[in-house]
């Protein structure tokens, strides 16, 4: 026989009925429950005093703000290709790089070339003969030395995006190697900054990220891609740092295994991965070094393909990625008048840069899916489905902001994107109807402020 203690007892009746009472208290008088974050996040001071004068950057020597102090020691390394469109590279350098004094930036490539009086460095010349006989990809890499000694256009060769994967981890190499000559002219600095050439940075941001991590910890930050759920890696076009004393472990791990198979690839096997980026974080693991992840602020997508809601609003714009050309020029420019025009109230946040693609939205675009097949909610399968009854459906769901139909498909979504131009896939097939709640999304978007920018924690 189990006795029970009465005043306990009396103690539980008296808690169980009080808390009836008064959750039934708050759902009758609909007094919300707190709203609790589901992500947390750092609310730092932010410095305006960069902007007072033009030109607006924590390069200038006008900028006075304590995240200035981080600029002389960062390293902002460009990842680019012997085939790739070299306009690339031009429009990046002329636009948001021409912040960058000449002294902090380097350029790889698997090329070795001048770009707008740019030296560029071929991050694969130091494989040894006897590596690369072991990745049958490096043919291409013959072949485009071949091309630039017959003096022949090396941008009509295609396939570099299979001998890519290479550079990444050889670019580790290359940047030790030069730290470590003899009057060496590159010094060695606190942060590396690694971007592609379709990259955007949104430097004020990122410098305060920096400014408030310790450089002499072995640092790896980005934006993570969950390819294994034990180890993601940093998504290379978003850009990703590592501190110098990430780099140096890196490199001083294994300084004696230069004669091993595999040594610019630090050991890892990258031919069976997907990239360099997963290689990358296959070796800094095997060192203790694991990705802290800043996803959305680190970003891989382009203002047009960003999902708009409450999880990328009140964020800062770290860096984005798919901008190149004029892309990269418009956007830059932008931001450089919505810091004249707002003299940098607050760091330039999601918020912001929906600002930028708002124009673009209508309440109907024809061949064009506005939604990413991860965030679709399906809302009829099976059996055909007008534009109208989608539209309907949208309305319907009070959360609902867009929608897309596609004969027997209605998909709606809880988040504001732009998306992109997609064709029926042959004769046979339906058209890609697109639509905008767009007093839905003017309702939510103005009542939707926030007081400070969210630099979020990191995930992992």
């Amino acid at each position: 026989m189990i006795l029970r203690n009465p005043i306990r007892s009396r103690r539980y009746k008296f808690l169980k009925t009080t808390l009836c009472i008064l959750l039934t208290f708050l759902l009758a008088t609909r007094i919300p429950l707190p709203n609790f974050p589901k992500r947390r996040f750092d609310t730092w001071a932010w410095d305006r005093s960069c902007h007072e004068f033009s030109p607006f950057s924590p390069f200038s020597k006008t900028c006075t703000a304590s995240r200035a102090s981080i600029a002389p020691d960062v390293q902002i390394v460009i990842e680019t290709g012997g085939s790739e469109p070299q306009s690339r590279l031009q429009y990046q350098l002329a636009t948001m790089m021409s912040e960058v004094p000449r002294q902090n930036i380097l350029i790889f490539s698997d090329l070795e070339e001048e770009v707008r009086s740019f030296h560029v460095h071929d991050a694969l010349a130091d494989i040894s003969i006897r590596e690369r006989k072991d990745y049958p990809e490096f043919a291409f890499y013959d072949e485009l030395q071949r091309y630039q000694r017959l003096s022949k256009d090396t941008r009509e060769l295609e396939g570099g995006w299979k001998l890519a994967k290479y550079k990444n981890m050889a670019i580790k190499r290359k940047i030790w190697k030069m730290l470590g000559e003899t009057n060496s002219t590159l010094p060695r600095r606190k942060w590396y900054v690694f971007i592609d050439t379709d990259t955007f940075v949104e430097w004020d941001n990122l410098f305060v990220l920096l400014e408030n991590s310790d450089p002499q910890k072995k640092l790896y930050m980005g934006s993570p891609v969950w390819a294994d759920p034990k180890a993601p890696f940093a998504h290379g076009g978003s850009a990703y740092v590592l501190s110098y004393s990430a780099l140096e472990s890196l490199n001083l791990h294994d300084m004696e295994r230069d004669r091993e198979a595999m040594y610019s690839q630090f050991g890892v096997n990258t031919t069976a991965l997907c990239c360099g980026d997963e290689a990358l974080a296959k070796a800094l693991k095997k060192i203790g070094i694991t990705l802290k992840g800043y996803w959305p602020m680190f970003n891989g997508e382009a203002p047009s393909t960003v999902g708009f809601g409450s999880e990328i609003w009140c964020e800062p714009v770290l860096s984005l990625h798919h901008l190149a050309g004029t892309d990269m020029e418009d956007l830059w420019l932008w931001i450089e008048n919505w810091k004249a025009r707002t003299r940098s109230m607050q760091p330039f946040l999601f918020k912001d840069l929906f600002e930028y693609i708002a124009p673009q939205l209508i309440p109907q675009m024809n061949n064009w899916e506005n939604i990413d097949e991860g965030w679709k909610i399906y809302h009829n399968k099976g059996t055909p489905v007008s534009f109208s009854q989608c539209k309907a459906a949208c309305v319907a769901d009070k959360l609902c902001f867009q929608f897309v139909s596609h004969n027997s498909t209605c998909a709606l979504s809880h988040t504001i994107r732009i998306g992109g131009k997609r064709l029926p896939k042959n004769e046979d097939d339906y058209e890609y109807i697109s639509g905008w709640s767009l007093e839905r999304i003017r309702e939510w978007t103005s009542k939707t402020k926030c007081t400070s920018a969210r630099w979020l924690h990191s995930n992992p």
